[in-house]
Formats: C-alpha cells, sequence, structure tokens
C-alpha cells in the first residue's frame, strides 16, 4: 500500500514521526535529513520554486532513480507513522505498525528534492 501527496510545505520542511508522540530533532541544519529517536526532519523542494510529491509506503517500491538518505528504526508508540507539515498538520499516515517501526527514506536530490518516497515496516 502507498499513498502520495504532492505539497509545497511552510520552510520546506516535512517530519517523519509519530504523531502522538514525536520529539522533532533539537538541532535541524543544513543537511537534508536531521532525526530524533521518533521523528526525522527531511527537506524539501524551495516552498517557492514548486511541488514535493512525498509517498508513504509500506513495502519497498521502485527506487531506480532515488538515493537512500536515512535507514534506522523510529519510536512508535501510538503504532502509526505520520508525514507532517512544520505546523504538526498529518499529511500522510500508516496505521497498524509496531512500536518501533523501521524507516527508510529516499529522495531524488540531496539539497532541495522533488520526489521524496518513505518505506515504513514492522520491526
Amino acid at each position: 500500500m502507498s499513498q502520495s501527496i504532492a505539497i509545497a510545505p511552510p520552510n520546506s520542511l516535512i517530519f517523519i514521526m509519530d504523531y502522538l508522540a514525536g520529539d522533532i530533532p533539537d538541532a535541524i541544519n543544513d543537511a537534508l535529513v536531521s532525526s530524533a529517536a521518533s521523528c526525522i526532519a527531511v527537506g524539501t523542494l524551495a516552498e517557492f520554486d514548486g511541488a514535493t510529491t512525498v509517498t508513504l509506503a509500506s513495502a519497498m517500491q521502485d527506487v531506480a532513480h532515488l538515493t537512500n538518505v536515512f535507514n534506522g528504526v523510529l519510536d512508535t508508540p501510538s503504532r502509526q507513522l505520520s508525514i507532517c507539515n512544520v505546523k504538526i498538520e498529518v499529511l500522510l499516515f500508516l496505521a497498524g505498525l509496531t512500536e518501533r517501526t523501521n524507516v527508510q527514506v529516499f529522495a531524488n536530490d540531496l539539497s532541495e528534492p522533488d520526489q521524496i518516497l518513505v518505506v515504513a515496516s514492522s520491526v
């Protein structure tokens, strides 16, 4: 299963997190990805340059044109993973996970991607 949204998020940033329990990383620097135990911050195409297509999937998809920019495990005590904007509004979500979730993030550019794929699966 996968779902996608085309957005131009405020501050050109999305959060991949447990919406109910995610803690945003303390430092979000110039890197494309910053992470904490329960949240990953990912930069997008500059907000005023156009939309970024974000896809959330529960199984691996074709990533031939994408680069893996994050591979790790997130704390998801509510057993769901959400993609949120900086206002912590849920854009996409995946339920039915476990309290720890394997997350891989792929992007088509290492500074301002306009395509981001998030693959999430239970540990």
